[in-house]
């Protein structure tokens, strides 16, 4: 809550939300969400995808891109150095609706030539928080 980030950074809550709002403003803060137990939710499982496009030119970056950012199931994606283009990470049901998912993206003539898949065993570390103070010069 805003009381509890004012108490953190000492300041009172109305400058304290001030601040907040112009860091907003400002594009420092992108958004506030809620963490989810998905494994109280239902089930579900977590697959990580190499995926290598039949070219490698922008025209087929941007085309494979627009369509990741439209499939709410892949979590993940971005754009690699390396053996492969891509890597992501996705959400499914089950083995059975990632087959699926898969199947559709190839068919979706978005330049899909291979794609090699890991499944998530057992979560071992998987925070949101990232290590400001060790990434700020001088700290």
């Amino acid at each position: 809550t805003n009381l509890k980030l004012a108490d953190m950074v000492g300041l009172s809550p109305s400058p304290c939300l001030q601040r907040v709002n112009r860091l907003r403003k400002a594009g420092y803060i992108r958004g506030v969400s809620a963490i989810l137990s998905i494994e109280k939710l239902f089930p579900s499982i977590v697959v990580y995808v190499k995926v290598n496009l039949i070219q490698q030119t922008i025209r087929e970056f941007n085309l494979f891109e627009k369509a990741v950012k439209n499939i709410p199931e892949i979590l993940e994606c971005s754009l690699m150095s390396g053996e492969f283009n891509y890597f992501l990470k996705v959400i499914t049901r089950d083995l059975d609706h990632f087959y699926e998912l898969m199947q559709s993206m190839m068919e979706m003539g978005i330049g899909v030539k291979t794609f090699s898949i890991f499944v998530e065993i057992r979560n071992v570390k998987r925070t949101p928080v990232v290590p400001i103070n060790s990434l700020v010069p001088g700290k």
